[in-house]
């Protein structure tokens, strides 16, 4: 008998447990595990959707060999085989994994996501948040929000972010620690915050910079990375027809993709 242990469920416990290690309040930024909540969060998804697979095939060569023995049995739905091979095949061209939700999906219910749903945003968020904290450049923009501060980052994740209040709030006894933006978002000057003084007076100060992991360190972040990913993932098993695929699914992933929070 060979057993299985899937990877995904790991990768999602460990991001749950590090948001819960947080004491912080929820906009204090700089909580390193809020960091390793949103990279492992996403990383499940990922490993979600590969075992989601293996066990579509897993469950079709289960069936054959069922039917093989003369057993009398319903053999697995179309759709088992057609994910197997439509996902398999978007992995194995590495395909973005929102292009593979976005496939899996029109398998199971002949549609794909609707971009503007709070289901597909979040987790469109949600990798966005963490190709930032993986692959951020340096020459980025700055987002000016008058009386607010201001971060190194892409302005529209950082616009979307913002209206889920779960990115740091910089209170203005650490102000002192970060670096003042002065002039337009485009071409800006960067100047130590307690400089501010000397240059007062000469140009406008568009708002405070932190980096981009101080900013979406937050307890709150920790959360909803979490949240999001749980969600994807139990929203489509609850989409996978009858079957011993779903029974796979239900056994080895939903229990464990439950929102912890």
């Amino acid at each position: 008998m060979t057993v299985w242990h899937p990877n995904a469920p790991i990768l999602f416990s460990l991001a749950a447990n590090s948001a819960k290690r947080i004491t912080a309040p929820p906009r204090t930024g700089d909580q390193r595990d809020a960091l390793v909540s949103i990279v492992f969060a996403a990383a499940s998804l990922e490993a979600f959707l590969n075992e989601s697979v293996y066990l579509a095939e897993i469950s079709l060569q289960r069936k054959a060999r069922q039917l093989r023995l003369g057993h009398h049995i319903d053999e697995e739905p179309p759709t088992v085989s057609a994910f197997a091979q439509v996902v398999g095949e978007a992995e194995e061209s590495r395909a973005h994994t929102l292009s593979k939700f976005h496939l899996a999906n029109l398998v199971l219910t002949g549609n794909a996501y609707d971009k503007g749903s709070d289901l597909f945003q979040n987790c469109s968020d949600l990798f966005e948040a963490r190709n930032l904290l993986m692959h951020g450049k340096s020459e980025e923009t700055f987002l000016t929000i008058e009386g607010e501060p201001s971060v190194l980052n892409p302005v529209r994740i950082f616009k979307r972010l913002a209206s889920k209040n779960i990115l740091a709030d910089i209170p203005p006894e650490q102000k002192s620690t970060h670096i003042t933006v002065v002039g337009d978002t485009g071409i800006v000057d960067l100047i130590l915050q307690e400089e501010i003084e000397e240059i007062q007076q000469k140009s406008p100060v568009s708002g405070v910079m932190a980096r981009w992991s101080f900013v979406i360190g937050t307890k709150a972040a920790a959360e909803w990375a979490c949240s999001s990913a749980a969600r994807m993932a139990t929203d489509l098993m609850q989409k996978v027809p009858s079957s011993l695929w779903k029974q796979f699914m239900e056994h080895n992933l939903l229990k464990q993709f439950s929102d912890p929070f």
